[in-house]
């Protein structure tokens, strides 16, 4: 019986250390989720300044060009073919 309280013993003691890790490792998390929420709030991250407005325009743009060019080249659709 010995053997298995020692087992039981060491599994309980590697049970608590995991527990203490994983509390650690929530506790670090929350400490840099309310970093992050006093750095949105101060205004230093999250908040756009417009040019990423102008970004995603110009990337809208370039994927509508892109896709009509690659509908026109796959399709093969030619001014020639419709006339006369």
């Amino acid at each position: 019986m010995s053997n298995q309280e020692e087992l039981i013993k060491d599994f309980q003691a590697s049970v608590e250390q995991d527990t203490k890790k994983r509390q650690k490792s929530i506790e670090e998390g929350q400490a840099l989720d309310k970093e992050i929420q006093m750095r949105m709030a101060a205004g230093e991250i999250g908040i756009s300044h417009g040019t990423d407005n102008y970004v995603g325009v110009i990337m809208l743009s370039l994927a509508a060009v892109v896709t009509i060019l690659l509908l026109y080249v796959i399709f093969g659709v030619s001014p020639d073919h419709y006339s006369g």
